[in-house]
């Protein structure tokens, strides 16, 4: 039996214990209800809950003391106040309009149409300080496809020494190093036709070394993530090599010089590797369309070079592929190579980054605006390529020439729309015919719009 008295001293014990409590445990509902209940009067109801207002406001200072969020043209960000551990998520959008004309007088036409090129989102940060990651992966096609998944080392007090393991990119050639966000084509080069089916990314080991000058990178890896594709995957093993110096290194001008090397060996010699150059992404023409049979193993050999100045920019490539096959069987030499041009029409220009030996996004001096009558950056680039594999010492080798002009509006940095006309040309050896089985005697010209967007 409860008394009168017995009642105020319970009161009184409950007020006690709950301004003894943190803010966690003084819950607004259960004051509510004691209150309700006549346990503790509008006064004490008052005390405590400006308590707990104020830890709760405490508590919410000290947080925001210890994190920094913040979002911008990188996306969104997370960092803790000593910087050991950072969080960044972003991604990608690339949607393309793309036609061909020329092929209607072809055995094999062109797919036209709209599709998502590029849909991908990232997540990349720092724990413990020493210790970075990046997870990508790509939604377009309708499928989900992991790009890069691997973390990378950075405690070596070494000339920048980075240790790497997982899935990605192998040290082959500077424009394949490129982003696809920072690259002046909607299509890369002919030499892409040669680094593609043995060198792109892989799940490995890689070690770069780097000042603000030069790079050095070597690696070790397997097979790729992605999934096999007209005989191009078989696992095995490769290494991948790339140096580069920029003797000349400033916001305005640059001289970039490189070399890169690899060989991949396959696990057995009946391999089957295809090299393909397609007119666009979407096409599906592919007026270079090589398979070659009983292949042990693939070495590359390049050189790259670049000269900015300015709004100006040149860049080129040589690349030189040998391919050994089984017991009794020749082997094959491919080549490509390609050299580029810019100009950039309001006058920025391109960024370069030495210790990685690329160039990057350009990035406009006004961003677009309606209102303020600003039009961001404005780009004319133009590129030659020519690729021969293995013609005139393979059954089914190949020859091809283009030329691609470009036009590229930077709105800002986040935002570009791409306009290419591209000319294949001097298809020798093509598996794509004329209509009357004949080989092509008149080129295909290709043309894409592509609408950008990354964070």
């Amino acid at each position: 039996m409860v008394t009168k008295n017995s009642g105020k001293i319970l009161a009184l014990a409950i007020s006690a214990a709950l301004g003894s409590v943190s803010a966690q445990a003084a819950d607004s509902e259960l004051l509510d209800t004691l209150l309700k209940n006549g346990a503790i009067n509008q006064t004490q109801f008052d005390e405590l809950s400006n308590k707990e207002a104020a830890t709760e406001k405490e508590e919410t200072k000290n947080w925001t003391d210890d994190v920094k969020v913040s979002v911008g043209e990188k996306g969104l960000k997370v960092e803790s106040a000593d910087k050991q551990f950072k969080f960044q998520f972003g991604g990608r959008l690339q949607v393309e309009a793309d036609g061909d004309v020329g092929d209607d007088e072809l055995s094999k036409q062109a797919t036209e149409g709209v599709e998502v090129r590029r849909a991908r989102l990232y997540m990349s940060g720092v724990v413990w300080g020493d210790y970075e990651y990046m997870v990508e992966a790509d939604f377009a096609d309708n499928a989900v496809a992991i790009k890069d998944a691997f973390l990378t080392y950075t405690g070596i007090d070494w000339n920048n020494l980075e240790i790497t393991a997982g899935h990605q990119k192998q040290p082959i050639s500077m424009e394949l190093q490129e982003s696809s966000n920072d690259i002046m084509f909607t299509e890369r080069s002919m030499v892409n036709v040669l680094t593609a089916p043995a060198f792109d990314r892989a799940i490995g080991l890689h070690a770069k070394t780097s000042d603000k000058d030069w790079s050095a990178q070597l690696g070790f890896y397997g097979d790729s993530m992605e999934p096999e594709k007209d005989g191009n995957v078989d696992e095995g093993w490769s290494f991948a090599s790339r140096l580069t110096y920029a003797p000349i290194n400033t916001k305005e001008q640059v001289v970039h010089l490189g070399t890169f090397g690899g060989y991949k060996e396959f696990s057995n010699s009946h391999s089957s590797v295809s090299f393909s150059s397609e007119t666009t992404h979407m096409s599906n023409l592919k007026l270079t369309n090589v398979k070659i049979t009983d292949v042990e193993g693939l070495g590359i050999f390049g050189v790259e070079s670049a000269y900015m100045y300015g709004p100006f920019s040149i860049q080129g490539e040589y690349a030189h592929e040998w391919v050994t096959r089984s017991a009794g069987m020749n082997g094959l030499d491919l080549n490509a190579a390609y050299v580029q041009m810019a100009w950039s029409l309001t006058g920025e220009a391109r960024s370069y980054k030495g210790s990685d030996g690329e160039f990057k996004y350009l990035k406009p001096s006004q961003n677009f605006s309606w209102s303020k009558g600003t039009w961001g950056a404005f780009e004319l680039a133009s590129r030659y390529g020519i690729s021969d594999i293995a013609y005139g010492s393979y059954n089914n080798g190949t020859r091809e020439q283009d030329v691609t002009v470009a036009l590229n509006w930077y709105m800002n940095n986040n935002v570009r729309v791409m306009a290419d006309y591209r000319y294949a040309f001097d298809l020798a050896g093509s598996s794509v015919t004329e209509l009357n089985g004949s080989d092509l005697d008149h080129g295909v010209h290709s043309f894409t719009l592509r609408t950008q967007f990354k964070m």
